[in-house]
């Protein structure tokens, strides 16, 4: 069963504790997951299947896809996923739209933790992003939510239909 545990706190610090192991200063903390979205191509879905198949048509991909919102956690296990969202969604309003993203914004996380993603996202007191301005933190940053990037790579390197 995939799950994030929100409210479960040892689970939590072990989560930020896999996250601060793996880090490549080992002083990063905090981390209890990392987020992004991902486009699974598919065939043009007919009305038979869908109102409106272009509903699902990502003009910049130049393709027919579904949209996944994911979190991870440092070993690259899904702890979240959320497919609701039409693939033209930007990856933070599909975020903001999901069950554990509202949690989230809502203050759910507790403190010190926090979610870390890539520029797509807002930066706020539960989402670390790349800052634009800090070489140094941005690659800390960058390198810390790899395990989201490599789990969708093994998804899709497992289940070639994705």
């Amino acid at each position: 069963k995939v799950s994030f545990p929100l409210h479960d706190q040892s689970k939590l610090l072990r989560l930020e504790a896999e996250f601060r192991a793996a880090s490549r200063s080992q002083v990063w903390s905090g981390q209890v997951g990392a987020v992004d979205g991902v486009h699974f191509p598919m065939q043009a879905p007919t009305l038979k299947d869908v109102k409106d198949p272009l509903k699902y048509y990502v003009a910049r991909k130049g393709e027919y896809a579904i949209l996944c919102m994911a979190v991870c956690d440092a070993a690259r296990r899904f702890t979240f996923w959320d497919m609701s969202q039409i693939p033209q969604t930007h990856d933070s309003l599909a975020w903001a739209a999901s069950k554990l993203g509202r949690a989230v914004a809502a203050g759910k996380l507790p403190q010190p933790f926090f979610m870390n993603g890539d520029s797509a996202f807002a930066l706020s007191p539960s989402m670390i992003v790349p800052s634009g301005f800090h070489d140094v933190f941005d690659f800390e940053q960058s390198s810390n939510r790899m395990p989201i990037e490599c789990a969708f790579g093994i998804l899709i390197q497992r289940f070639a239909v994705l």
